[in-house]
């Protein structure tokens, strides 16, 4: 990437942030120089060079301000054009404010188009893409049925058009059935004709084709073109230029979109040349073919219409709008819109015999009352958009066809309610879908244990359609009870009837992309799935639908809650689960929650309080094994030591352990709801635990710890950490070590007690860490580095390696270290582990740095701060010289982004880097301003 390119995405970056804070303050050249580390005066020559590419805005202030043209035209729907430079700031947002467009004064693009965001929503897509494609656009073929609404879709497209560039274009409409059987006539009325070219031809004649110069010639019905016809339009289409008849050596350019429509197929009825010339050729569906809320709208849209035409308000039976909406049409949307007509049309006549004030339209009205087939999907549909009731039109009111329809904001289903919601949090967090899935599962895994299967509320009736849907609950029921064993209670039949009859109405809900995730929601063990699909596919066929397969993460938990009210199933009392957690009620107050949710006492806590040890708490976890005469263990914990409690009751009480690490009150309901519903064996509950994302193991019988690991961190590098595990080394020596390792790992490494088991095994047992700060992971000893350079330093380390310093013989053994050990920790011996630097002069230089911080910053020196920061800072010197190469992740922290007395850190060092020709990075002034301050 060109540093031009890296501005401009700074640029562009900055002002998106502002537009969405609200506060336009502008872009100087000196914060992206800070940003970028670049020359303020190369970044105002680069921010000028976008000006003169139209990419920036300049505010002729002082400083100087720039903003993203092209962030700030998407923000606030404005266009620049060529004014790009503003005298201030207040000038610029005055011009913004004046130039901003009102989208709600402007009416959707093809709202007037039952199914723009519905069926139709692809084929619109695929047209305004043709439409704006430069230079000319794409021409068009629009196939389908007869009266599916081709010309209609021609005629938006043409006023979309216009709304998009601004300026009017001609529309032409031309039927090729007219002249299909003389070419001639054709081609005269296409192209027009010179005078004297035909008997007849008494003066020029401009054609059609001219006519649509710089608009839109829609050619209907084009399947009526002869093979003849077809061809003459090839040099048109190919070329954008003509000839009129009887103009042999003329050629006329134009610049016209072709529409062609027709409701033949496409392959079977024109020439492979024309059709080669015709990159978009799209298929309208037929009214059959639209979802049964569009046929709806449809009925509304034309009873709106003529309510409007004739100014009069319109009342029509629920009944009538049931019989125009599953009534089969052969002439598609153009037969319902005549029927429709001539409907209101007899209204009309009666309203007027009668002096009525409206037209009120009932089913004596009706063409053709006859047997209607209606599924009880479109049924529940229809009745839930009118509310079961008559429909009134009001003549003034030309609001679109959605506000007559009742609200469908609730689904009234726990099931779908909360999928929706949580599918719609989730999809806009740019979280993958896989992912989507995934957090989905648990989510609704979760809401089964909480009310997926209450009783609708009292004041939420069961809906019923009639009695054919009770008879097909009940078959429904009887087939469920026959194929699991299993009956249904009566609030779960409730329960299973609203929600089969939610179903069927979020089905009309237009939401692809929900079903994309929800489709991936599998849950329950296999031979659930297998019965779920088995239901699933029962209620398809009693309800001729076809439902999607969410439905079957539907059943299968309701099978869950089945066999939980089956009294013949009993969960094996010789499995103990018992969760340790730290706080003085973390643990019983999770475990509470699941035994109350679960109606049952499975849930045994240990708490382990802030003064608590982890012996005690270990004892605590003993003893309610020993009471309970547990056979197998399922132990949940948190973090820190209560991970070694498995291995340590597998090992004292000889039984098998699983062990689940980093619990929290959504772990502990999935083990609990696998014990109580599926199964307590640990072959089982593994891989289904593992697979959901929990940290599971088993511990067996066996000798643990044969090895013991302390670890040393420093807070950058590994120069620091090494240098102390190697004054241990020296110290110590192998009488004490034998069974220790050290480990050495960067600070960044030590936060997350998941990141520091991947560096124990198995058999390994941490028992402290050495380091600069404090870690975040409780339980584990931690010794400061101030603290093992002190004369206690000796004592700590031999504690936490397991030596009881009551002894006479480690009291002994402790003089012996120390001796050693007050030898190895003079500032002179640390700085000799220095190998490549003069150690001598570089603590001079060192200290002087020192000297000047505590001074320019008012710093109060200690023995403690001092000695960090002439060990840090010395091994760090030496390590930047031995490998200059800086890591890229170190310059990734901002001087922004620490104190101001970062730069009076920045030019202390200043001597240091020109010394020994190092650069500190942003990333290590940072940790010196840590140290400094005792962060």
């Amino acid at each position: 990437m060109q540093r031009v390119d890296k501005i401009e995405a700074i640029l562009a970056e900055q002002t998106k942030k502002q537009l969405k804070s609200g506060e336009l303050t502008g872009v100087t050249a000196k914060d992206i120089s800070d940003l970028l580390t670049l020359a303020r005066n190369t970044v105002s020559e680069d921010l000028n060079k976008l000006l003169t590419l139209q990419k920036a805005i300049r505010i002729k202030s002082r400083p100087v301000l720039f903003f993203s043209k092209l962030e700030v035209e998407k923000e606030n729907n404005v266009f620049f054009n060529e004014k790009l430079t503003f005298k201030s700031l207040a000038a610029f947002k005055q011009f913004i404010t004046e130039q901003t467009i009102d989208e709600s004064d402007k009416p959707e693009e093809f709202s007037e188009i039952i199914g723009y965001q519905g069926s139709l929503k692809d084929q619109i897509e695929k047209l305004k893409a043709a439409v704006l494609y430069p230079p000319n656009g794409l021409n068009v073929l629009l196939g389908g049925e007869s009266g599916v609404g081709k010309t209609l879709l021609a005629e938006s497209l043409h006023k979309y058009y216009e709304q998009f560039t601004g300026k009017e274009t001609p529309f032409i409409y031309f039927n090729c059935s007219e002249y299909y059987n003389n070419p001639e006539l054709l081609t005269s009325h296409l192209f027009g004709y010179q005078k004297g070219s035909f008997t007849g031809a008494l003066e020029d004649k401009a054609g059609l084709v001219e006519y649509a110069d710089q608009g839109f010639l829609f050619l209907d019905e084009v399947h009526r073109l002869s093979n003849e016809g077809q061809e003459k339009l090839f040099t048109l289409l190919d070329k954008g230029y003509f000839s009129r008849m009887g103009e042999a050596d003329t050629k006329r350019a134009v610049n016209v979109r072709f529409i062609f429509a027709t409701t033949e197929d496409f392959s079977q009825t024109f020439l492979k040349t024309f059709l080669r010339r015709i990159p978009v050729a799209l298929m309208l569906p037929s009214i059959k073919e639209r979802p049964i809320q569009e046929k709806i709208e449809l009925v509304v849209k034309f009873f709106q219409n003529e309510s409007q035409k004739i100014k009069k308000d319109i009342t029509i039976n629920y009944q009538v709008i049931e019989q125009l909406v599953f009534k089969k049409y052969t002439g598609n949307i153009g037969e319902m819109k005549s029927e429709i007509q001539f409907i209101c049309a007899q209204g009309y006549l009666k309203q007027l015999e009668k002096q009525a004030s409206e037209l009120v339209i009932d089913q004596s009205l009706l063409l053709n009352e006859e047997p209607l087939e209606k599924d009880a999907k479109d049924q529940i549909a229809l009745k839930e958009l009118l509310a079961g009731e008559s429909l009134k039109i009001k003549a003034d009111n030309r609001s679109s066809v959605s506000h007559y329809f009742t609200a469908r904001d609730k689904i009234n289903d726990a099931f779908y309610d909360f999928l929706l919601k949580e599918f719609s949090n989730l999809k806009n967090s740019n979280i993958p879908q896989k992912e989507v899935a995934s957090i989905l599962q648990k989510k609704i895994d979760q809401l089964f244990d909480m009310r997926l299967f209450e009783p609708m509320h009292k004041t939420q009736p069961l809906r019923m359609l009639d009695e054919s849907f009770e008879q097909k609950i009940a078959e429904l029921t009887a087939f469920i009870t026959e194929l699991t064993g299993f009956s249904i209670q009566k609030n779960l039949v409730e329960v299973l009837s609203n929600h089969i009859y939610s179903t069927l109405l979020f089905m009309e809900i237009p939401n692809d992309d929900f079903y994309l995730y929800s489709s991936q929601l599998m849950l329950g063990r296999l031979e659930n799935y297998d019965i779920s699909k088995q239901i699933v596919e029962k209620v398809s066929e009693l309800f001729s639908v076809q439902l999607p397969k969410t439905e079957i993460t539907y059943f299968g938990l309701l099978l869950r809650k089945l066999k939980q009210a089956d009294s013949q199933y009993q969960r094996n009392d010789e499995c103990g689960v018992i969760v340790v957690a730290h706080g003085s009620t973390t643990a019983t107050s999770m475990a509470e929650y699941s035994n109350v949710l679960f109606s049952s006492n499975l849930l045994k806590a240990v708490n382990m309080p802030i003064h608590q040890t982890v012996e005690e708490t270990l004892e605590k976890v003993k003893s309610i094994i020993r009471v309970n005469k547990y056979k197998r263990l399922i132990l949940l914990v948190d973090i820190g030591s209560l991970v070694y409690f498995g291995n340590l009751i597998s090992e004292e009480f000889g039984i098998e352990v699983l062990l689940i690490k980093n619990i929290n009150l959504l772990s502990l309901l999935e083990v609990s709801r696998e014990v109580i519903y599926e199964s307590t064996e640990f072959d089982y509950l593994l891989p289904v635990l593992n697979e959901k994302g929990h940290l599971s193991s088993i511990c067996k019988q066996g000798h643990f710890f044969d090895s013991k690991v302390l670890i040393v961190s420093c807070m950058t590098g590994l120069g620091t950490a090494l240098k102390i595990e190697k004054l241990i080394i020296d110290v110590f020596q192998e009488e004490v070590l034998e069974n220790i390792r050290i480990l050495t790992l960067d600070n960044s490494e030590i936060q997350d007690i998941e990141r520091i088991h991947q560096h124990i095994q198995a058999d390994e047992k941490l028992v402290g860490i050495v380091g600069t700060f404090q870690t975040e992971v409780p339980d584990i000893p931690f010794i400061p580095l101030e603290e093992l350079f002190s004369e206690k330093g000796v004592e700590r380390l031999l504690l936490i390696f397991g030596y009881d310093m009551a002894d006479e013989k480690n009291r002994a053994l402790k003089e012996q270290i120390a001796k050693r050990y007050v030898h190895g920790l003079t500032l002179k011996a640390i700085i000799n582990h220095i190998t490549v630097l003069n150690p001598q002069r570089l603590s001079i230089e060192v200290s002087q740095v020192y000297d000047d911080l505590c001074r320019q910053l008012h710093i109060s020196s200690d023995e403690k701060t001092m000695l960090r920061f002439l060990i840090h800072t010395c091994c760090t010197v030496e390590r930047l010289v031995i490998n200059n190469d800086y890591s890229t992740a170190e310059y990734n922290v901002s001087y922004k982004d620490i104190p101001e007395e970062a730069s009076v850190i920045k030019m202390a060092f200043r001597p240091l880097e020109v010394s020994y020709n190092v650069q500190f990075s942003p990333l290590e002034i940072k940790y010196i301003y840590e140290l400094l301050y005792g962060n």
